[in-house]
């Protein structure tokens, strides 16, 4: 069966010019689309609009002022400012329903004007049927018997014809406009159309080309830099056009950085973890094989000596087993109440052996009957590790506080040290799995080194507030808190 090879996105820079091209395009056939369709009723449109406009301005100058001379000069000012021919006619006084050309126009009136040469029939139609209309306005539009020389159509026309109630009777205004046919205008668009057209295109490749290289080139870079990331590596990218991409690189430079120092870490955990490993490991087959080879080594001191070793390699894996679930959130908590006082005074009952062989002093402060609600056996894991903690990095002071107070209600354990302490910047990397502040300064024991991590993930799997105050060679303070139950 022939294997099929997935389908390859385009590039940044296809994409860029393929988008801006397509919305070019676009363009081009919504102004094709209004030229052929929309420009013709939009201009008869506006001439519609503009006479209309024109009447209610004479309108409103009749109701305004009395002087005819006025507005007179009023209306050829509007007929040459818009295009159009105004009559004013009203109402006459001798015979019924007949109107007459106001004074003034009827002087001189625009002869040129086909309001003017229309028959009074023609007026008195248009006038009847501006009465009967709810608005007291009538429009007509029709052709004309006139050729435009250029495009051979004919010109065509709109007439307004408005009526109004005044103190000296009813007056018409009527208000002409021509409809110039813009066959040959629309031609001319078309033609230059074209011309747009490729200047869009045109513009499209340069504005590409500029896109690339300003915004597609360096994604490429980067894309091509961070190849190598897996391996820890990555050669930063000089880059000034714009700030995302220079954020993107400068997170990939410290994503390089971190991956290194999380490989060299866990590479460090993993020889520490092989050392913890080997010696009880020895340990347990050096005195297997002396007590195989010298019958008389069997003694109950040497056999105490294989089952220590044993508990300790056991808690070294359960360490690492128990780490691992908990990051992977495979471990289900089986919460109770419990009185947090009396756990840690049963658990130091097993360090007094460091009071006894080593001279170590623990000093410890406790408030009675402090109950909280919380898986008892991993509270004891918090507590031991760090106890040991404590132990390990409290140095040539082999001295530790235990401190238990109770403030708004919420119980607060910490275990202080007064050994080196730990640097500020070395803080808040404590608690990652690989990572250890100072192995000089630890002491042997039969601690796996990732007690902490262990510490983090259950009290943050209980929802548990945590932390460490430390100042360099004043010691350490690890503390952590439970609000307190009845």
């Amino acid at each position: 069966m022939k294997k099929l090879t997935p389908k390859k996105n385009l590039s940044l820079s296809w994409k860029i010019g393929l988008y801006l091209s397509s919305f070019s395009i676009f363009l081009v056939i919504i102004v094709f689309l209004f030229q052929a369709f929309l420009l013709e009723p939009m201009y008869e449109a506006s001439k519609k609009n503009t006479v209309e406009t024109v009447s209610n301005m004479i309108v409103d100058k009749i109701y305004k002022s009395n002087d005819k001379q006025e507005l007179a000069d009023y209306i050829n000012q509007m007929q040459e400012s818009n295009e159009t021919c105004i009559r004013v006619l009203k109402e006459s006084s001798v015979y019924e329903n007949t109107y007459e050309d106001t004074s003034v126009e009827s002087d001189g009136g625009n002869l040129g004007c086909k309001l003017y040469h229309l028959s009074l029939n023609e007026i008195a139609s248009q006038i009847t049927k501006a009465e009967l209309s709810d608005t007291r306005m009538y429009l007509s539009s029709q052709d004309t018997n006139l050729i435009t020389p250029t495009s051979n159509e004919k010109l065509r026309n709109i007439t307004l014809t408005r009526i109004i109630d005044t103190d000296q009777g009813k007056i018409a205004v009527m208000v002409y406009s021509n409809i110039t046919p813009i066959s040959s205008t629309k031609r001319i668009l078309s033609s230059q159309l074209w011309y747009v057209l490729a200047i869009i295109l045109l513009a499209v490749v340069v504005l590409t080309y500029l896109m690339y290289h300003t915004i597609a080139r360096p994604l490429i870079l980067i894309n091509q830099s961070a190849k190598t990331l897996p391996s820890g590596k990555y050669v930063k990218v000089k880059i000034q056009n714009y700030r995302e991409a220079q954020e993107l690189d400068e997170t990939l430079t410290n994503a390089a950085q971190d991956i290194q120092k999380a490989d060299k870490a866990k590479r460090d955990l993993i020889a520490n973890v092989s050392h913890d490993l080997r010696t009880p490991l020895t340990m347990i087959t050096g005195y297997g094989e002396m007590m195989k080879d010298l019958p008389e080594e069997k003694t109950d001191e040497n056999i105490q000596v294989i089952i220590d070793e044993s508990k300790r390699l056991n808690a070294l894996v359960n360490d690492l087993l128990d780490l691992s679930k908990l990051q992977e959130k495979k471990i289900h908590l089986s919460k109770e109440r419990f009185d947090l006082t009396e756990l840690i005074q049963s658990q130091l009952q097993k360090y007094d052996v460091y009071h006894l062989q080593e001279g170590y002093t623990i000093d410890v402060n406790l408030v009675k009957n402090t109950y909280i609600e919380a898986d008892k056996g991993r509270i004891e894991q918090v507590f031991n590790n760090f106890m040991t903690n404590a132990i390990h990095y409290s140095g040539d002071q082999k001295h530790i506080v235990i401190t238990q107070k109770v403030e708004d209600n919420n119980v607060i354990v910490s275990i202080q040290d007064f050994g080196d302490g730990i640097d500020d910047k070395d803080i808040e990397k404590i608690w990652d799995r690989y990572y250890k502040v100072d192995k000089e300064h630890a002491r042997a024991s039969s601690g796996s080194g990732i007690g902490l991590s262990i510490v983090k993930e259950i009290l943050e799997l209980h929802g548990a507030q945590y932390g460490v105050t430390s100042k360099l060679h004043e010691g350490s303070t690890f503390w952590f808190k439970f609000p307190m139950i009845k």
